[in-house]
């Protein structure tokens, strides 16, 4: 199976977008936590003496600087060590306990984002081509008239060697079933659809001439009708979170799938979900392999950016660039079997679209600089 199904930079926009995720979820962690050093130190102006309230106004602020420093480290539980307070001690690794627990929850989720995406693009690459049967069903049980226009959109679905093929593959239905996809509770929904949408509708010429037409027909369908702004492409959404972005992945798979069965070669049309499986994982052992790279490395990576940054205004760097670069600096320093260019600039044109104006520029200079220091 071709590669350009699962384009690598999807896979590292999905790195960029998990990890943005990740980021926030442990700002928040350090947040709570800190927050619940601080109760630990409140006044309590019944309970404790007046001289008191200086001494746990200190004993909060140290208390918070051992906790952010020890943050700061590769193991925070196992580096922390503080022997003149038992009271400050005791709290500060009780939120390093805490904060380290939930950033090995979150890493799990990171992990299996990607995953995520997969199960997204799988569930409407099936509820699309069944949609494409349940059409194909209908126009042939009000089949159209034999003096009725070949063009007649109707009549070109129920006559698409394609969807018939489809309809008769009892291992593809076999896949559906397995995977819980059906229209059955919206057929009032699909009807309503192909009344709107196919039954009156004439399809363009320049289709219907073409070699592939068949082909050409369903591409159709599926472009102009079922992914266009509409009610459709609105059902679709609901189902999938990221629709916006896997929409153009379905449609290559969808486009591959019409084209091998044109063929009729339909053991390889049942081959292709294995394939396409396999090519998942590979994809998947990438995502894993930079997002595991950069959670190992960021203390390095944050070095190596602030080393490189010392003139700019760090509440000025978007939180996006930083973890652009933290990817890029993943990939090129420990990914070598990746053409050095081509990391490169895949990154500033991912800082283009997430970034602002001049993200691409600001991470092609950074990454420039770093990498000329370390080469060096």
């Amino acid at each position: 199976m071709e590669n350009f199904l699962i384009p690598r930079r999807f896979v590292r926009i999905k790195a960029l977008q998990n990890l943005y995720a990740y980021t926030i979820a442990k700002q928040v962690h350090e947040k709570e936590a800190i927050e619940q050093i601080k109760k630990d130190f409140v006044w309590d102006c019944f309970l404790d003496e007046p001289s008191r309230k200086e001494q746990l106004t200190k004993a909060a602020t140290r208390a918070v600087g051992l906790f952010q420093a020890a943050i700061a480290t590769a193991l925070p539980t196992h580096t922390f060590v503080y022997k003149e307070n038992k009271e400050i001690a005791e709290s500060v690794y009780k939120q390093l306990s805490y904060y380290v627990e939930a950033l090995k929850k979150d890493q799990t989720f990171l992990q299996h984002g990607f995953n995520q995406s997969k199960e997204y693009i799988y569930l409407i690459l099936l509820y699309t081509l069944l949609l494409l049967v349940e059409w194909y069903k209908l126009a042939k049980v009000v089949h159209p008239s034999s003096e009725e226009a070949d063009h007649s959109l109707k009549k070109q679905l129920a006559q698409n060697s394609l969807l018939e093929e489809l309809y008769h593959n009892s291992k593809w239905i076999k896949i559906i079933y397995k995977n819980g996809i059906s229209w059955a509770q919206d057929q009032d929904q699909v009807q309503n659809w192909y009344r709107q949408f196919i039954q009156s509708e004439e399809a363009p010429k320049t289709y219907l001439l073409h070699p592939n037409n068949s082909i050409k027909i369903l591409e159709y369908v599926v472009q102009h009708i079922i992914f266009r702004e509409g009610p459709i492409n609105d059902f679709l959404a609901m189902k999938d979170l990221y629709w916006d972005e896997h929409k153009g992945i379905v449609k290559k798979i969808l486009i591959h799938i019409f084209k091998m069965l044109s063929t009729k070669d339909f053991a390889a049309f049942t081959l292709f979900w294995d394939n396409l499986e396999e090519k998942w994982a590979t994809e998947s052992e990438f995502y894993s392999r930079i997002l595991t790279i950069v959670i190992e490395n960021h203390i390095r990576y944050e070095e190596m950016i602030g080393a490189q940054t010392q003139k700019w205004d760090k509440d000025r760097i978007l939180l996006t660039d930083k973890l652009i670069l933290k990817l890029a600096l993943a990939e090129l320093i420990e990914c070598k079997e990746i053409p050095f260019k081509v990391s490169i600039n895949e990154y500033i044109e991912i800082a283009k679209w997430y970034g602002s104006a001049k993200s691409g520029a600001f991470i092609n200079g950074v990454l420039e600089g770093i990498l000329k220091k370390n080469h060096n």
